[in-house]
């Protein structure tokens, strides 16, 4: 293979933030042989062109056939240097030197793939800002090497721990392609990259996070958005570790729809607090649209929790809990953004209530999974909940 580095990025109406990508890459500061890779699923506006007018490979697929791991290893084997870069539509590099810092972080140090920082765009709501800033601050200023001894050594380490040794994205990273090509993209539905990333980890490779390789990247996502995200994200990754968080079998179809409406109930308090008066739930609850006798039984559930305490000392816990980290969060926000607004501040707590339950359900479906019986109402509680990610 040739030196160079091949940029590959899928595409489905990628509108001006695209083309404001693509600009950038083109601007870049580089100078060995580069040469940019679309994969399009589809798109209907103009993302096609802008593509092709900077020059790059265009490659089309029906929006049907996209799939976040075989889309992005068709595309990978199109390619024609030994590093590829993979990028997401709507990532931007922050300067003329981002391919530079990138390719570096992958040949200066003994990996096979490493991924940079994101920064939020100048665009981002409040708690897309927040949620793009902690979780860089969480990752820390230096660069972070990934590796395990060895899977025994892995299956001892606690959760957080262990999703740190794996952790990746393709918002922003770069390959060697001969080890893409040995091992490609697991064939999942979602997280082929932190899938990938734990692949080759158990064979013995290393990965590195670098945060001197920054893009622009944030999404402004409703609660409802947020709510089902979680929900795939916390089942992703209980999936491809092969281990919990915590074990949250103890919950019951029951359970989930009481804490989701006491939840409710607590936001909106703190929505009152903060001067807002008419605040109702950020997000929708799909119910079991394909049983009519367990909606019935919602229905009946959320009047009962309505006007008496829940029963369970231990879902009272966990409203708790998510009304401590609420308050958490928002006073994290108060102290980092001192200019954020009222509404501002109510528009966020929606978002963590939607990212909160979802995760709560995200968690109680992967806990079963792994027992190995999930109950048919709260399999069905999730797929109607899940939809559309």
């Amino acid at each position: 293979m040739e030196s160079g580095v091949s940029i590959v990025i899928p595409t489905f109406n990628g509108g001006s933030i695209f083309e404001h990508s693509v600009g950038m890459l083109l601007k870049q500061d580089f100078a060995r042989p580069i040469e940019i890779v679309v994969i399009d699923s589809g798109s209907t506006d103009n993302t096609v062109e802008i593509a092709k007018s900077a020059g790059a490979i265009v490659h089309t697929i029906s929006n049907k056939d996209f799939h976040h791991s075989r889309t992005r290893n068709q595309a990978v084997a199109m390619t024609s240097y030994e590093n590829v870069v993979l990028l997401v539509q709507d990532a931007i590099p922050v300067d003329e030197k981002w391919l530079g810092r990138l390719v570096s972080a992958l040949e200066d140090n003994d990996v096979v793939a490493a991924y940079g920082q994101q920064i939020p765009h100048h665009d981002a709501d409040l708690y897309a800002r927040f949620e793009v800033d902690y979780h860089s601050k969480y990752l820390g200023d230096a660069p972070i090497v990934q590796e395990i001894g060895s899977i025994k050594e892995f299956e001892m380490l606690p959760f957080d721990e262990g999703l740190r040794r794996i952790r990746f994205d393709n918002v922003c990273a770069i390959y060697k392609k001969k080890v893409l090509l040995e091992t490609p993209f697991p064939d999942v539905p979602f997280g082929e990259d932190m899938a990938w990333a734990f692949e080759v980890i158990k064979q013995g490779h290393v990965i590195m996070y670098d945060p001197r390789v920054k893009v622009h990247h944030s999404h402004n996502r409703s609660p409802n958005y947020r709510f089902r995200r979680a929900i795939i994200d916390n089942v992703v990754c209980a999936e491809v570790m092969g281990k919990l968080k915590r074990d949250m079998t103890f919950l019951k179809y029951n359970d989930l729809l009481m804490i989701t409406e006491k939840t409710n109930q607590m936001a909106s308090k703190i929505h009152e607090e903060l001067g807002h008066k008419s605040a109702g739930q950020g997000y929708s609850l799909k119910l079991l649209k394909k049983s009519k006798s367990i909606k019935a039984i919602y229905w009946f559930i959320m009047k009962l929790a309505k006007r008496a305490e829940l029963n369970s000392a231990v879902n009272s816990g966990i409203v708790l809990a998510f009304q401590n980290h609420i308050n958490y969060v928002l006073q994290l926000i108060k102290e980092q953004y001192s200019n954020a607004t009222n509404e501002q501040l109510n528009d966020t707590v929606d978002q963590i209530v939607g990212s909160m339950v979802g995760g709560l359900y995200g968690e109680t479906y992967a806990s079963y999974k792994q027992k190995g019986v999930v109950p048919h109402d709260i399999a069905l509680l999730i797929e109607e909940n899940s939809k559309g990610v």
